[in-house]
């Protein structure tokens, strides 16, 4: 029996979860190497959602290669990203009767702004963050630890996540798994699993 469903936020809850659609449009517009805005923004994520910097040194690191004011390329990045608001008034209706997680590989101050700006902490049950547990996905120790937080076994949880790389240590574990295409779908499998949606 499910009891638990656990969410991603990049791709899932937000609109675009990658950076390289971000990337070839932002660089095309300021006049720099795709490739070479991508590996910038690449190093400098990979390193603050772990917390190996902090998260404030991603927006100053790659503000300082595009030569422009980080205020205007962290409103640029967050909008570019946006929000599903459908998917937030499925998860508020999923947490009548299922507990509710969310588990992102993701930086502090902009998951933190995310998390104040829509009052995450009063939807989800449980928030687990790379930057807070210094594990990223795919690394099975994250999931582990969002299943303990949640009180349930991984074999009563659905995980959803639109990158297909954090899949198998979700079915490693035993979750039952949706890899995030768009939101029809999403209800559609929810349903396929006997999920109450409404």
């Amino acid at each position: 029996m499910i009891k638990a469903i656990i969410f991603d936020y990049g791709g899932v809850l937000s609109i675009k979860g990658g950076f390289s659609s971000f990337g070839e449009i932002y660089a095309s517009k300021l006049g720099v190497d795709p490739e070479e805005l991508k590996r910038v923004i690449i190093d400098n994520w990979s390193k603050a959602r772990i917390s190996k910097m902090d998260s404030k040194m991603f927006w100053l690191n790659v503000s300082k290669f595009l030569k422009i004011d980080q205020k205007i390329f962290r409103k640029d990045l967050m909008e570019f990203s946006g929000f599903r608001y459908e998917v937030l008034d499925l998860i508020k209706k999923l947490k009548k009767d299922y507990k509710v997680g969310l588990l992102s590989n993701h930086i502090e101050d902009w998951l933190e702004e995310i998390i104040a700006e829509h009052k995450l902490n009063e939807v989800f049950d449980v928030i687990t963050a790379s930057y807070e547990t210094k594990i990223a996905k795919p690394d099975i120790s994250i999931f582990k630890e969002t299943v303990k937080r949640l009180g349930v076994d991984a074999t009563e949880c659905i995980y959803i996540d639109d990158m297909e790389q954090n899949i198998p240590p979700a079915k490693e574990l035993g979750m039952k798994m949706i890899l995030f295409k768009n939101f029809e779908q999403l209800k559609k499998e929810l349903i396929s699993f006997s999920i109450k949606i409404d």
